[in-house]
């Protein structure tokens, strides 16, 4: 092969897609907001850790923070996009995967409902345990 850059004897080939290649696609699209969407849920459990620790030293600082406009907008705003993640999480996994009780396979609708059904379930104890926090 003459004229190829190799690496350990193997031809290294030139990357040839265009930067906007998944914009050509509406489903390439979706997984790619998908992908992001993941940034901003660990942004947001990543700036309540760090938080967190305030809880104890400056109860006031940390109640003025969690109760300013800001954090409610970020937090909605995250909220919005791990929504979305579990949305595409959940219907991709009926597609994905099937599930079995010995002969009968269990329907999509089903399956995904009861994925809806344990993350409302979780978030729901989970509001209810940072209210139970915050409003002492």
């Amino acid at each position: 092969m003459h004229g190829q850059p190799t690496t350990q004897g193997r031809p290294t080939y030139a990357w040839r897609m265009p930067s906007g290649w998944w914009l050509q696609n509406g489903h390439y699209i979706g997984y790619m907001i998908r992908e992001l969407t993941a940034v901003f849920a660990a942004l947001w459990v990543v700036v309540f850790l760090v938080l967190l620790p305030m809880l104890k030293t400056n109860p006031k600082g940390w109640l003025a923070i969690i109760d300013s406009p800001a954090w409610l907008v970020f937090s909605v705003i995250c909220l919005l996009f791990v929504l979305y993640h579990a949305w595409t999480a959940f219907t991709a996994t009926s597609v994905l995967m099937r599930f079995r009780f010995g002969k009968m396979v269990i329907a999509p609708y089903l399956l995904n409902g009861f994925m809806f059904l344990q993350f409302f379930g979780a978030t729901l104890v989970l509001g209810l345990i940072l209210l139970y926090i915050i409003l002492g």
